[in-house]
């Protein structure tokens, strides 16, 4: 039998709530609530923004560099959930729509290969590119790709 929210949402349509992808040099704990935000400025990319109280990872059409100024201000300020101690990966997870890559697509294409310094985009042959274990989800593959073929989703 149905709770009364799994009934009531599956009349209304609900979505579950969007998952928010944890910044670069996550600590694990979010204590920004009062925080001025100065990591957000920090980054010249303007990957970062400030939602609910928490830092939100967007990949835009660059990626991140892991150049540490978020971490650096984050540290500078009273609350820190950015850590220069933490790992330089951000958790989500990057995956190819092979419906529009050029490359699955039988198109010689190595854009995301070439972008990759983290040796993350292996080929399967000539035309068939994957995302193997390297990968820590920096988006800068994302600016190549032509088709905007690359996905990331939050852990």
């Amino acid at each position: 039998m149905q709770s009364r929210r799994e009934l009531i949402s599956k009349i209304l349509g609900a979505k579950p709530a969007p998952k928010f992808i944890d910044p670069p040099f996550f600590s694990g704990e979010f204590d920004c609530a009062g925080c001025d935000a100065s990591c957000v400025s920090a980054c010249e990319k303007e990957l970062l923004s400030l939602e609910n109280e928490r830092v939100v990872f967007k990949v835009k059409k660059l990626g991140c560099d892991f150049c540490e100024e978020c971490a650096k201000a984050c540290q500078s300020s009273a609350h820190v959930t950015l850590s220069l101690n933490s790992p330089k990966s951000i958790n989500a997870k990057v995956s190819i729509n092979v419906a529009s890559c050029l490359a699955w697509n039988d198109t010689i294409c190595y854009n995301c290969l070439d972008a990759c310094k983290f040796k993350a985009v292996e080929f399967l042959g000539v035309f068939r590119p994957i995302i193997n274990q390297n990968c820590v989800s920096c988006g800068e593959c994302f600016d190549v790709c032509f088709k905007n073929s690359l996905e990331m989703e939050a852990l």
